[in-house]
């Protein structure tokens, strides 16, 4: 079931972001080639952006490929690993969790204001901003679980006993 979700949020996020290249270039031809202009797919285009990155950061991209200054994690042993990752996934976990309520009651305050020109209320143009925090405070809240459970080595980068010997072996 989980491999199905995945697929249907890599399709979703495909679908987006080709909805958006393709109005693009739509919007490039008609105005450069033929001089006729469209009022709305700036808009759409934008909408679609914003969808894209909250929806590809919360359900398509894994905690490796986001951003990180890992400087002194790499160089840390691994109870110090545990510890560091402990401390991160509270801070992150604790603070996305902690900013859903507020961002909720503003996206739903905005869906009163609507777009200038496709009349979207921007409650829903902004609603994958929930959708990214909820995921991204969850991530975080199973990974500080897994880090107290008993294989906390295999999160923090620890290899096991097999993965040493077969390095070993090589």
């Amino acid at each position: 079931m989980f491999k199905q979700l995945k697929r249907i949020a890599e399709f979703i996020g495909t679908a987006s972001y080709g909805i958006l290249f393709l109005t693009f270039i739509f919007q490039v031809i008609l105005r450069f080639v033929f001089n006729k202009p469209l009022t709305w797919s700036d808009e759409l285009i934008v909408i679609l952006y914003v969808f894209s990155m909250f929806w590809a950061g919360a359900f398509l991209l894994k905690e490796k490929d986001h951003v990180m200054l890992d400087l002194i994690y790499e160089h840390l042993p691994p109870q110090g690993k545990r510890v560091f990752s402990v401390a991160y996934s509270l801070a992150i976990g604790g603070l996305f969790l902690w900013a859903v309520p507020a961002s909720y009651s503003y996206v739903s305050f905005m869906m009163r204001e609507k777009t200038p020109v496709l009349d979207v209320p921007f409650g829903l143009v902004f609603a994958p901003f929930i959708l990214f925090l909820l995921a991204i405070g969850l991530l975080y809240l199973r990974k500080l679980i897994v880090l107290f459970g008993p294989t906390w080595q295999t999160e923090v980068g620890v290899p096991t006993h097999d993965e040493h010997n077969a390095e070993s072996v090589e």
